[in-house]
């Protein structure tokens, strides 16, 4: 074996962004000594930018949908529920199982989706180690299969930190003014406690493996940054606008304390493991520090990666690595190759990452092999079919239950499944099309689109699927019904710039592009579009100008520099398109066509040597730029590998036939997909949430009724008290008195409740407005004529109003993690509004609750269009209080 030991640390969302001006302040000593002795990058991550699907592409080399992890939880085969991922989900030989079949011995400890710990050769803690915090004064009992072996469980237990363990003395490291919360409101300091005690805990399980054992390769895993990075970034430095200066002035420095705590851990790490030691750390992502720190959070369930950045980092030092040295191309698919060639290890052919061979000062092991799966042996891998006991599936119906919305009632496993098997099914696209597997992806788009219409990223990525696979009428069918539902989105317009775009119609697809940006909030890489139609308009002025535009707010835009690179190159300014070429290589070293750009303005410089490497390079990337053979046939001339890219051009054009062939097939079948569903249709229902419905005559001739509705703690109490002040009577019964959770009144109605075994009750509510809660609306009778309006509230904040409630009501809250609480509460909500929305005898207006009380006057014409009933509308507007939206994200 060519290294005795190799360490690999897992710095969940590090961000160069962060860590370079702290190491120039010198407040990371122990990471700036590792840079000056090693080699680093940055780290490009892989689409969609999840943790369980990059860790686990870090530690296998292959893409989610080779090692099958595809989200946070899946569908149990034989049971139906939802579970969460497992190291038992994951399909393919990390490298520890790999290193455990040649007789090394690895730790592993706290890695992300690691639990149960698998029985390695070595020793394993995994990730619930840091998970299900005891309170105080409680028994804190370990998850079943944290630790292997086995014997080491009890020792490590009382490693274990949860967050009332986290003391003032500590907080105040990263608070100072901690004296300076106020406690009874609403902070982030519950957070910050629970954040470090995971932090802390994990740290305790890797040194106490290090110290104990004998190993090899020692991997850890913190996700400490990630969970400081989201719940205070928005805190961080420079201050941004929406954000109170009190609030910057307390937590504004908590994140750099999070990488600190990271480069003190690092230190006792390097000590344990010893100057001999190969060290790798890296980050599966980024994290937006600056002005591109999203001011929303787009409510689906993968929202929170918005604030995620493409770039991670890289860093490696050890024995025949080279020393302050920068490289560039480093994926995450490239640490298992690499970290096998540490060890003599050939990679398997079925990795497409490469080994890192710039960092080494001598050539490392190259060699391949088909597949480290087809290699037989004990891997420490858990046998098939071997799953722990399924988690509680009823959180969300007991959330409710304890909330007293809702009477105890069985789960609904079927609907939570789907929602798992759909965001699955939408991420496994994300792959596909990230890696130009378009084909593959559209059916699976064209089933997510069918099974929730109204979701905007849904119609998106169809739309542009279809254009890349030249449907284009089937592409702007697409975004003309979503036009249809939403007429201001700025990326439908974006889209329908794009379909202009592929059709050469180069004016109406500029009209489209400018359109989209007057309306604001378009998509990042709106003005390189923009430049694009102005570059086909030999508009070279305007060009430079859209491309400058994404540099002044992205300056690491690499579309944006190869956009100038292509206006420079109209314009004959050669040296100027080759610097701008070398920038868009800089920041994203993958792209093809910046280096075929390079190329071209390289041999117009005459600068012949480095044209060839360019081309050459470009051609080392997917898809591969078949006009650089070309290219590199007139340099080359009649030489071998010169006539060899004139073959390959020439082979070029009898592939391009048969693509246009195959193309042209997978057209047709979507064509035909298309003419089956339109075939099978069925009566719209709501058949999603098995809500009854309808035909036309019973709507006719049922009676009408208002409803109020929401998930709990959404702004639904608001909403009733705005239609009573506007002269709509309230339905309620009084049982439920004001308090300090809702100091207006709840105006409920306790009746609603036995809606579905009783479904004459709704009579008595003829004339007035009905609250009735989300997971209701399925039991509304069928045959009625229902005007629904859904108050709709940031699910982060949905679930800290409906903990605060459990608190204030003296009930237990069922133990269940906020943010899986969260996923299912957005799914739940997804799906109640796609079966609303499709369903006969039901009109739906979603009203977006903090945008209500921000902007009452916009809100007030649409309500009332909506009823045409209210008497008196203008008074509905004095009866809203901000003052009472509480528990803001």
């Amino acid at each position: 074996m060519e290294n005795k030991k190799v360490l690999l640390i897992g710095w969940d969302a590090a961000d160069w962004k962060v860590l370079n001006p702290l190491i120039e302040r010198g407040e990371m000593p122990v990471f700036a000594g590792l840079v000056e002795r090693g080699t680093i990058a940055d780290m490009i991550t892989l689409e969609p930018v999840l943790s369980p699907l990059l860790w686990n592409s870090v530690a296998t080399g292959k893409r989610a949908d080779q090692h099958g992890i595809l989200g946070f939880t899946e569908v149990d085969a034989e049971t139906g529920r939802i579970r969460p991922i497992s190291s038992t989900s994951r399909r393919t030989k990390a490298i520890w199982n790999i290193l455990s079949q040649k007789g090394l011995r690895s730790n592993v400890a706290g890695w992300f989706g690691g639990h149960p710990a698998e029985p390695i050769r070595g020793a394993c803690v995994s990730d619930a180690f840091a998970r299900g915090f005891g309170r105080p004064g409680e028994a804190w009992p370990m998850a079943a299969g944290t630790v292997h072996p086995e014997a080491a469980s009890a020792e490590l237990a009382e490693l274990r930190l949860a967050p009332h363990d986290i003391d003032e003395e500590i907080l105040r490291l990263f608070v100072p003014r901690l004296d300076e919360v106020d406690f009874s409101k609403p902070n982030p300091i519950g957070m910050l406690a629970t954040t470090l005690a995971e932090c802390f805990t994990t740290h305790a399980a890797a040194t106490w493996l290090m110290e104990n054992s004998e190993w090899d390769f020692m991997a850890a895993y913190y996700i400490g940054i990630d969970h400081f990075s989201h719940g205070f970034m928005n805190y961080h430095a420079p201050k941004l606008e929406w954000i109170d200066q009190k609030d910057f002035d307390l937590y504004h420095d908590v994140v750099n304390g999070g990488y600190r705590l990271m480069d003190l851990f690092l230190g006792r790490l390097l000590q344990l493991a010893g100057p001999e030691t190969t060290v790798m750390i890296v980050s599966d992502h980024g994290f937006h520090s600056d002005h591109l720190r999203p001011s929303r959070i787009p409510r689906v369930p993968t929202g929170p990666a918005e604030q995620h950045r493409a770039l991670g980092m890289f860093a490696m030092a050890g024995a025949g690595i080279r020393k302050d040295e920068r490289i560039y191309g480093v994926s995450l698919l490239d640490v298992a190759p690499t970290l096998l060639s540490l060890f003599g290890l050939p990679a398997g052919e079925d990795m497409p990452g490469r080994i890192l061979v710039e960092a080494f000062e001598q050539m490392p092991t190259m060699a391949r092999i088909r597949s480290w799966d087809e290699v037989e042996g004990e891997s420490g891998m858990h046998p098939a079919g071997y799953h722990l006991p399924l988690e509680d599936a009823d959180r969300l119906i007991e959330q409710f239950v304890a909330l007293g919305y809702i009477e105890a009632q069985p789960a609904s496993d079927a609907e939570a499944a789907a929602n798992c098997r759909r965001e699955i099914k939408w991420n496994l696209v994300r792959v596909f099309t990230s890696t130009w597997r378009f084909a593959e992806a559209l059916p699976l788009l064209e089933e997510l689109h069918a099974e929730a219409p109204e979701r905007g990223d849904f119609s998106l990525a169809l739309a542009d699927c279809q254009l890349r696979l030249g449907l284009v009428e089937q592409a702007r069918k697409a975004v003309e019904q979503a036009l249809q539902r939403r007429p201001d989105a700025p990326a439908m317009r974006y889209l329908l710039g794009r379909i202009a775009f592929e059709q050469r119609h180069f004016r109406e697809s500029l009209e489209s592009f400018l359109a989209a940006e007057g309306a604001g909030n378009g998509p990042p890489d709106l003005s390189n579009h923009i430049g694009l139609a102005y570059l086909k308009l030999r508009r070279w002025q305007d060009a430079e100008r859209a491309f400058e535009r994404t540099l002044e707010r992205d300056p690491g835009s690499a579309l944006a520099h190869q956009g100038l690179a292509r206006v420079y190159l109209r314009q004959g300014r050669f040296e100027e398109a080759a610097q701008c070429a070398l920038a868009s290589i800089g920041c994203r070293h993958d792209l093809p066509q910046s280096h075929f750009l390079l190329g071209v303005a390289l041999t117009r410089l005459d600068r012949r040597e480095r044209a060839i490497q360019a081309f050459e390079t470009s051609l080392s990337f997917q898809p591969p730029l078949r006009i650089s053979h070309r290219m590199l046939a007139s340099l080359l001339g009649d030489t071998p590998k010169g006539r060899m890219h004139a073959d390959a051009a020439k082979d070029f054009l009898r592939q391009r036939g048969r693509e246009l062939r195959r193309m042209e097939a997978i057209r047709e079948s979507a064509r035909q997909r298309e003419r089956d569903r339109a075939a099978a249709a069925p009566e719209t229902r709501l058949e999603a949430v098995a809500v009854p419905s309808a035909d036309d005559s019973q709507a006719e001739a049922g009676l009408e009724f208002v409803i109020v509705s929401g998930l709990p703690r959404s702004g639904t109490s608001l909403m009733m008290r705005m239609l009573e002040a506007g002269g709509l009577p309230a339905m309620t019964d009084g049982q439920r008195v004001a308090d300090a959770d809702n100091p207006e009144g709840y105006y409920e109605w306790e009746a609603i409740k036995r809606v579905a075994s009783e479904p004459s009750i709704l009579r008595e509510a003829r004339g007035k407005a009905i609250k009735v809660i989300s997971m209701l609306l399925p039991s509304l009778p069928a045959g009625n004529r229902y005007r629904v309006i859904f108050m709709d509230r940031p699910v982060a904040e949905v679930v800290a109003s409906q903990a605060r409630m459990i608190r204030n009501r003296g009930e237990n809250e069922p133990e269940a993690d906020h943010t899986k609480l969260a996923e299912m509460m957005s799914n739940h909500r997804n799906s109640i509004l796609h079966g609303l929305r499709a369903a006969k005898g039901f009109e739906v207006l979603v009203v977006d609750y903090p945008e209500l009380v921000r902007n009452p006057e916009a809100w007030l014409p649409r309500i009332e269009e909506f009823l045409g009933i209210l008497p008196t509308p203008d008074a509905m507007r004095e009866v809203i209080r901000p003052d009472l939206y509480r528990n803001r994200t």
